[in-house]
C-alpha cells in the first residue's frame, strides 16, 4: 500500500524534525557533546567524535565496495571528508547537527533503533541496525539515514579507483560523426 505524503504531512514532518534537531542540538551544547575542537588529525571537517561515530558505519555501508579495491573504512571516511569540501556551509552545518544528535544514546535509539554506539556493535549487529534503520517508519529516521549514507556512496564512487570497481565502463567516448 503506497501512501503518498501530502503537503500538510510534509510540513508537519519538517516542523517536527526541525524541533527535534533543535532540541537535540541544544541538549548536546548543554552536555558538551558538541564541543568543537576543530577537525580531527588528517581531516578537514570531521571532528574526532564524528570519525569515531562514522568509521564503523562507513565500513558497514560500503563494505564490499571498500574491500574490492583494497581500501579501509578510514579511506571511505577520507573520501567523505573530501566530499564535504564541495558542500554548501548550510549542508555541512545540518550534517554536523545530525552527527551531534547521534552522539546522544537516547537520540541514537530514536533515530536508529539502537542505544549502542556503532563502534560497540559487531558486524552482524551493525548490519541489523542498518536494516532496521533504513526501513523505519519515522520520517526523521529515514531522512537521517539517507542524509548520512547517500553522501558516503557519492564520496566513495567519485574516486577513480572505486568507480572502476562498479563494473560501469565510464562515460561514453565522444563519437565524431
Amino acid at each position: 500500500m503506497d501512501q503518498g505524503i501530502d503537503r500538510r504531512s510534509f510540513l508537519k514532518l519538517g516542523a517536527a524534525g526541525s524541533a527535534f534537531l533543535a532540541a537535540g542540538s541544544s541538549l548536546t551544547l548543554l552536555t558538551g557533546c558538541s564541543s568543537n575542537d576543530g577537525p580531527a588529525a588528517g581531516y578537514r571537517y570531521f571532528r574526532q567524535q564524528d570519525v569515531d561515530l562514522l568509521t564503523p558505519l562507513v565500513g558497514a555501508v560500503l563494505g564490499k565496495a571498500l574491500t574490492d579495491v583494497g581500501a579501509s573504512a578510514e579511506d571511505g571516511m577520507k573520501a567523505y571528508d573530501d566530499l564535504l569540501d564541495g558542500a554548501m556551509p548550510g549542508t555541512r552545518a545540518t550534517l554536523f547537527q545530525i552527527l551531534d544528535l547521534m552522539q546522544l544514546g537516547a537520540a541514537r535509539w530514536f533515530i536508529t533503533g539502537t542505544w549502542a554506539s556503532f563502534a560497540e556493535q559487531s558486524e552482524d549487529e551493525l548490519q541489523q541496525t542498518l536494516a532496521h534503520w533504513s526501513s523505519s517508519d519515522r520520517g526523521l529516521s529515514r531522512m537521517a539515514f539517507k542524509g548520512l549514507t547517500q553522501p558516503m556512496f557519492m564520496a566513495w564512487y567519485v574516486k577513480p579507483e572505486a568507480a572502476r570497481s562498479t563494473g560501469y565502463p565510464g562515460p561514453p567516448q565522444k563519437i565524431v560523426a
